[in-house]
């Protein structure tokens, strides 16, 4: 039986999308609601891989725009973006377990490149002091440890691991990539900011211009203290 764009096949109700004219079930699975609160206002008329699409490309055609929200998004929660990933991975832990262990076994090659990388990257040469020092230093208001870079507080900084949400330490940072190791070119950074800024120069990612994370997290206070850090207020903590 088919109404409109509803059949009913082999007991199963499946709605078909008005983008890609497939029939799919008509669950969660493969339609968002159109209100979550008000289930009673049923189905969108495209399929979740359609609605993505479009959203993406949405923001591509107007990247301006969608920056400027997300920046001020940001500038009225700091946590918006980690707690709402955090969500995602706290309810599709299997999902991306499943995902990153595919995607390790197709990308042997890249795997055990960063494995190379990451046994070669430099290690600091500070004491376990020197590096409380720091992350004293890039407390907040609160007096939380955070990431010099976003201000994401330690006791939100976790990872996925085995499945499970792990609580950890933030990163002892290399502001110059290629730096020293020493206390000069050392504050704390959270993991995401960690990876996204890579290899980067400090100048070319952290600037509120920059399109990756340096620029939805830049603030121009946050950047005067990491200079002051460097360059000037990390010398009180050498070893004499």
């Amino acid at each position: 039986m088919v109404v409109a764009n509803k059949r009913e096949n082999n007991n199963i109700i499946e709605r078909q999308c008005t983008q890609c004219q497939e029939w799919k079930p008509e669950t969660t699975e493969y339609y968002y609601m159109h209100n979550k609160s008000k289930p009673e206002k049923g189905f969108q008329p495209e399929c979740k891989k359609c609605a993505i699409k479009r959203a993406s490309k949405n923001r591509i055609d107007n990247i301006e725009i969608r920056k400027a929200y997300d920046k001020q998004r940001y500038l009225n929660d700091p946590n918006y973006f980690y707690t709402m990933n955090k969500k995602d991975f706290e309810e599709r832990s299997d999902f991306y377990k499943n995902f990153m262990t595919a995607w390790r076994r197709d990308n042997l090659d890249k795997v055990n490149q960063y494995s190379l990388n990451h046994r070669q990257h430099k290690k600091h040469n500070i004491t376990n002091e020197q590096w409380i020092a720091c992350k004293e230093y890039f407390k907040d208001e609160d007096g939380n440890y955070c990431c010099a870079y976003c201000g994401l507080r330690i006791q939100d900084h976790n990872r996925m691991y085995a499945g499970k949400i792990q609580y950890i330490d933030l990163h002892k940072e290399h502001i110059d990539d290629d730096g020293s190791n020493e206390l000069d070119n050392c504050i704390p950074s959270c993991q995401s900011c960690n990876s996204s800024k890579r290899e980067y120069e400090f100048e070319e990612w952290y600037n509120s211009n920059n399109d990756r994370r340096g620029g939805e997290v830049f603030t121009q206070e946050r950047l005067d203290k990491i200079i002051k850090w460097t360059t000037e207020d990390y010398k009180q903590y050498l070893k004499s």
